[in-house]
Order: structure tokens, then C-alpha cells, then sequence
């Protein structure tokens, strides 16, 4: 009983866990430096913003309609 409500536990941390990080989970930044500035674009979806160098985008610009 004690392994069955500790698995149970377990299962919600990881669902938990997981959900941290939904919105930025299906993007893979690149970073390209130029001239001072810094372009990241995400090579799965094809989403560019400007941003901090070195700090990756918190957030997936995908647009919502488009499939993975």
C-alpha cells in the first residue's frame, strides 16, 4: 500500500514538474549575433525575436493553430 500511494506521489511531481515548462517545451532556440545585437530563432517552428545574448527566450512563439 506504502509503494502504490508513493508511485501515485510520484506521478503527480512528475506531472507537475512537466508542466513548468509547456510553453517553451517544443522550441529549439539558436542564437545569431550580429553587429551587438542578438537574433534567436527557433529551428522547429521557424519563430525569430530579438533578445538578451547568452538568455534563451522563456516562451514558444509558435502560433497556436500550427501543428507539431
Amino acid at each position: 500500500m506504502i509503494f502504490a500511494a508513493g508511485f501515485v506521489i510520484a506521478f503527480i511531481i512528475l506531472l507537475f514538474w512537466n508542466r513548468k515548462n509547456k510553453d517553451r517545451r517544443l522550441c529549439r532556440w539558436r542564437e545569431y549575433r550580429q553587429n551587438g545585437g542578438t537574433t534567436w530563432t527557433c529551428v522547429h517552428c521557424g519563430a525569430s525575436t530579438e533578445g538578451v545574448p547568452g538568455q534563451t527566450p522563456t516562451t514558444c512563439l509558435r502560433p497556436r493553430g500550427e501543428a507539431a
